[in-house]
């Protein structure tokens, strides 16, 4: 198993059962108690972590404009995330122009669009999901300008927002760091500016976040669920925030995972 696959992993242990032990969850991911401790080790110096006697639980204080490496948030809810690129691809209809949002859950969505036999043209400030479309020839794909985010595939800055500004585009999948009951927010002030371009830019907007993202709260906020049209979560929602997804009005999916790791 691959560090970055190690990784997610632990944190998935630890946001399913809130605190674990080193031995636990060397068992439970079949690696060794000192790949494991090194694991946890790199997680708690990231900030994500806090060793406890013989363990470890996630950071309560973790700050909000802290975020994974790409590496790890591209294995963390992986499963969740394929379903819902999935179901997302589904929405694509032939001749749309469609703008994916830079992310690892948007980039599921290239994945599942790619397969698509329908052409359609899409707009992305991300190379990893213009690298993927582009293998489908009925896919017509344009990058916007903008700066490379350091140690990430993301396009953003001023020529990012202006070239999405200039779009009015039938359909978007924009990906957020977290939603709460009121607004959608992520890790930096920079990346709220060109998903609220992104938002501004389309007939039709649809938030793609696993359920782990709801509900919480970021850095920055880049706008309200009145400018969504539609989210797609996955089908471990608990009850509570079901509840208030439906009494925030906003339409919701909450698709079905074909694999639950246990």
């Amino acid at each position: 198993m691959l560090p970055a696959l190690r990784r997610a992993r632990i944190i998935e242990l630890l946001r399913r059962d809130g605190a674990a032990g080193l031995k636990d969850m060397s068992e439970a991911l079949d690696v060794s108690v000192s790949t494991l401790r090194r694991d946890v080790d790199y997680l708690c110096e990231q900030g994500h972590l806090e060793r406890t006697h013989g363990g470890a639980v996630l950071n309560g204080a973790h700050g909000t404009g802290i975020e994974l490496e790409r590496e790890i948030a591209s294995e963390l809810e992986s499963d969740a995330k394929a379903a819902i690129g999935r179901h997302a691809a589904a929405l694509i209809r032939s001749g749309q122009t469609v703008i994916l949002d830079s992310g690892t859950t948007t980039a599921a969505a290239a994945r599942a669009a790619r397969g698509l036999r329908i052409p359609f043209t899409a707009i992305t400030n991300d190379f990893t999901i213009a690298a993927i479309l582009s293998e489908n020839p009925a896919i017509s794909v344009i990058v916007t300008g903008g700066q490379v985010r350091p140690g990430t595939s993301t396009l953003w800055g001023g020529d990012a927002i202006q070239s999405i500004q200039r779009l009015r585009v039938d359909l978007a999948f924009i990906g957020t760091h977290a939603l709460s009951e009121e607004e959608l927010s992520d890790t930096s002030i920079e990346l709220a500016q060109l998903k609220r371009a992104i938002l501004a830019a389309a007939v039709q907007t649809v938030l793609l976040a696993d359920s782990t993202k709801i509900f919480s709260r970021t850095f920055c906020s880049f706008g309200g669920l009145s400018d969504l049209d539609h989210l797609i979560t996955d089908s471990r929602l608990s009850a509570g925030h079901r509840e208030g997804l439906q009494r925030s009005g906003l339409k919701f999916e909450a698709v079905h995972l074909d694999r639950v790791r246990s």
